[in-house]
């Protein structure tokens, strides 16, 4: 059902009142063109402890996609790009026109900024570039390639004085990058780019080092003060205090539906490397819930809890009512008109 975002919110409110999750109603599509990338971060890991450079998937075509998303639309007209790196992917901008075609009403692409170029650029509603550190000597260490940080924050410069697409930098935070997060969010604030950060993890656990850090708290807490300052902080008050102690939450996972490379649906989540079925060989995505989960409901009771924004920050904001509103609140006061970010 391709209800407003607002009443689908509203309908997953009310079945977790009742203990209920459903994987109807998602709030957006959340599409991995590639698992490849031009970068091999240190921190990358996509939930099994591999990288996902060193991920084998089959890469759909356009028409493959094509026939994807048009399922897709039924359910929801938000389309969430990335991969790996969405831009080594080859047809990238004819996904997204395709996507536009089909009736896609808000397009966002996560990427590294180093293949951005003006016509995807234009393309896209939404860019989150990554960026965790200004020192570019580091920077290019902990992403093992030279010259690609200054090649990003002038890309983030250049970006930040366009009023569209909606712009936000997003860090990882490692145990030796804490005062380098805080100085990509001081940098934020001084540009007026809207900013997020959250925890490495390895499989489904914050990296060592970080749990007890009291330097990591401290961040966190700087981050918490910039939102309440007015500061373009994309993730609740709610996700901030949370992720500061690595509090344990009940996660819904599929408030966004999730589509690997090779047309595999993901179920129940990224970090648990599982599928409830392949779409190009059965279009249905809600007979591939419902035949993974046994129906319109399901459990998840893996205990883990990774601290992703993703699924703890969504998670929150249908379990907590109040902090949704004081969220919607706060963007409404503090992002400009025609800003727009879906995260």
């Amino acid at each position: 059902m391709n209800a407003p975002l607002w009443l689908k919110f509203q309908i997953h409110q009310f079945l977790w009142a009742f203990g209920y999750r459903t994987f109807r109603f998602p709030g957006a599509i959340y599409v991995y063109l590639t698992f490849r990338c031009n970068l091999q971060c240190s921190y990358c890991d996509n939930g099994s402890g591999r990288k996902f450079p060193d991920l084998s998937a089959v890469e759909l075509s356009p028409a493959e996609w094509e026939k994807i998303l048009q399922g897709m639309i039924r359910y929801s007209d938000v389309l969430l790009l990335s991969g790996g790196e969405p831009l080594v992917y080859p047809h990238t901008l004819e996904v997204i026109r395709i996507a536009r075609r089909i009736g896609f009403k808000f397009i966002s692409l996560n990427t590294n900024g180093l293949l951005l170029g003006d016509e995807i650029t234009e393309a896209v509603d939404a860019l989150i570039v990554s960026l965790d550190s200004l020192d570019r000597e580091k920077s290019d260490k902990m992403w093992n390639r030279q010259g690609a940080t200054d090649h990003v924050i002038k890309t983030i410069e250049r970006l930040s004085r366009r009023r569209n697409p909606s712009l936000m930098v997003n860090s990882v935070i490692l145990p030796d990058n804490i005062e380098d997060v805080e100085a990509v969010l001081n940098f934020c604030g001084r540009n007026g780019i809207a900013f997020s950060a959250g925890p490495a993890l390895e499989k489904t656990y914050a990296v060592k080092g970080l749990r007890r850090n009291a330097k990591y708290r401290d961040l966190m807490e700087k981050i918490l003060a910039a939102k309440m300052a007015g500061q373009r902080i994309a993730a609740t008050v709610d996700y901030l205090k949370a992720v500061a102690k690595f509090r344990p939450f009940k996660c819904h996972p599929l408030l966004v539906w999730r589509i690997k490379p090779d047309g595999e649906l993901v179920f129940p989540c990224s970090r648990k490397n599982s599928g409830a079925g392949n779409l190009i060989q059965n279009a249905d995505p809600v007979q591939l819930f419902q035949m993974a989960s046994g129906g319109n409901f399901f459990e998840v009771n893996c205990g883990e809890n990774c601290p992703l924004s993703c699924y703890m920050d969504t998670s929150y904001m249908i379990q907590r009512p109040l902090g949704l509103l004081r969220e919607g609140l706060y963007r409404l006061r503090t992002f400009s008109h025609g800003h727009r970010l879906i995260y």
